[in-house]
């Protein structure tokens, strides 16, 4: 009797340990385990001199890919004649973008860093292929459409256009149509040359247009001016950006304080209460090369893009595995330039810049198509890549556009703890309208279309080099804290659960009489 008490009394011990290891194995799981992660992620993302995130802050750990996709027009001479365009895509052309942040300085309490970003383009010839810059192309010629309709649409630059029709030819290399040929290294950062030695009236205009002050024009150095869509980007940056280093508040890292001394935009319009600020003109989230920390299932985050001139907000849609990462997708929403308009009470948007083109009634452009007049000084108009879900109002006026979501649509995986993008990345596209300008003889037989130019995806994909640095920091810690977590819970239980199915079965048969 006393050896079999001794058993019952191991027995009962042994399950009450194992209760314990279960207990803490879910103390562990659901409490400080979670806890201690928790700290960790806040301090890995905090911005602090000298730290390892100051580090990757200031120089990306692994360049962007920047893909540009250019229109590529197939009957310019039938345009000319009132033909709808043809357009055919080609590209990827494919650029590594190096971002590196020149800090300017801390704010007192931390909580704020200053600095400049420089960008610095490296054609992937291995990635373009079979494509390379030399490249020959027919493209929409951006600067002398904006010229022209600039001079349209300021009545005091009404007189320049008559001179401008007169000197069309010494401005503009002789222009046969609306479209140059050219080479896609040209077009897209070292420059379409015009204004080459113009004289009399002519370099008068061109000294106009020099004075513009229009960042997509640039002087040579033999005094010629040169039109590239992105050969200001490349080089030393300009804005001046204030953000959150997460200190006090990690859900605010990255977060954009102020650009340029100010906490807000000038570009859009403004309510009419003098001093208030509409909500085009606000600036909110990050720059989009990290996002803040702690993601939840359902909600959304903003970005801010200066080469647009806004915010834009993103939602979440699903959950992810990148490469053994988990992460949520988040994409944009109707509200970024579908749902735009006094209807949807962002009508601060409608800058009603351009005339005779296709637009409402209201001035407002229709769904999908947004005007960056007062944000470029040029008459651009933004869409999602080949006018994906915008108004027929404008599909219906250009023959190839091919649009598909999967391709088309701005996207960005994020790992849901730390907030780092995995992969995706902004997808957007450039055109202009092409219509017929009074007293300008070149485009008098021209049908009104909303023209695309080019479209780029700006993002990343995360390298095999940091996806294993991510694992080895953080998955694989996640994963080793998780077997622990269900190690002891599940052992603790186990144990708990057959010592006492022991002991209750010892203690029947010790209940039961003796066999005589």
């Amino acid at each position: 009797m006393i050896g079999q008490s001794k058993m019952f009394h191991w027995s009962l011990i042994v399950s009450a340990l194992g209760a314990v290891v279960a207990a803490l194995g879910g103390y562990c799981g659901w409490c400080l385990f979670p806890n201690m992660v928790h700290k960790k992620v806040e301090q890995s993302v905090i911005i602090a001199d000298g730290s390892d995130q100051y580090k990757r802050f200031v120089n990306l750990p692994q360049p962007l890919n920047f893909k540009v996709y250019i229109f590529n027009v197939t009957n310019p001479d039938m345009i000319q004649q009132g033909a709808i365009p043809i357009v055919e895509e080609i590209g990827p052309y494919v650029y590594k973008q190096y971002r590196q942040k020149k800090v300017k300085h801390f704010s007192r309490d931390g909580s704020k860093i200053t600095y400049v970003q420089n960008v610095h383009f490296d054609f992937d010839s291995e990635a373009s292929a079979p494509y390379t810059q030399n490249d020959r192309i027919v493209a929409l010629n951006m600067h002398m459409n904006s010229v022209l309709q600039i001079g349209e649409n300021d009545p005091g630059l009404a007189l320049l256009l008559v001179h401008l029709n007169a000197n069309l030819k010494a401005v503009f290399n002789d222009p046969q149509s609306m479209f140059v040929h050219t080479s896609v290294r040209e077009y897209l950062f070292d420059g379409v040359r015009f204004c080459i030695n113009p004289q009399g009236i002519a370099k008068a205009i061109c000294n106009q247009i020099k004075e513009s002050g229009s960042k997509t024009i640039r002087e040579k150095p033999d005094g010629s001016l040169a039109f590239s869509f992105f050969g200001h980007k490349n080089g030393s940056g300009h804005e001046l950006y204030e953000v959150h280093t997460g200190k006090g508040d990690a859900m605010r890292v990255l977060e954009i304080q102020k650009l340029d001394d100010s906490h807000n935009l000038q570009v859009w319009l403004n309510a009419s209460n003098e001093g208030e600020t509409s909500v085009c003109n606000q600036i909110n989230g990050t720059d989009a090369s990290a996002y803040p920390p702690f993601r939840q299932r359902g909600d959304s985050m903003y970005i801010f893009s200066a080469d647009i001139c806004r915010s834009v907000q993103l939602f979440y849609q699903s959950d992810i595995q990148y490469q053994g990462i988990p992460g949520f997708r988040y994409s944009i929403g109707e509200n970024f330039i579908n749902d735009i308009g006094p209807e949807h009470d962002n009508e601060c948007f409608c800058v009603d810049k351009l005339t005779n083109v296709i637009k409402r009634k209201n001035g407002c452009l229709y769904a999908g198509a947004l005007d960056l007049t007062t944000c470029l000084d040029a008459p651009v108009i933004l869409t999602l890549p080949h006018m994906l879900g915008a108004s027929n109002e404008y599909r219906k006026m250009v023959r190839g556009l091919t649009p598909d979501a999967k391709k088309h649509q701005t996207f960005v995986d994020v790992q849901s703890l730390t907030g780092t993008p995995l992969q995706g990345g902004k997808r957007v596209q450039f055109n202009m309208f092409l219509k017929s300008i009074n007293r300008i003889t070149i485009t008098e037989n021209l049908t009104t279309v909303l023209m695309p130019a080019i479209w780029v995806e700006e993002g990343i994909q995360l390298n095999g080099e940091m996806v294993a640095f991510f694992k080895k920091k953080l998955i694989n810690t996640l994963k080793t804290l998780n077997i622990v977590h269900w190690a002891a819970l599940c052992g603790g239980m186990g144990v708990a659960v057959i010592c006492l199915l022991y002991y209750i079965y010892q203690r029947g048969r010790s209940a039961e009489p003796p066999v005589k």
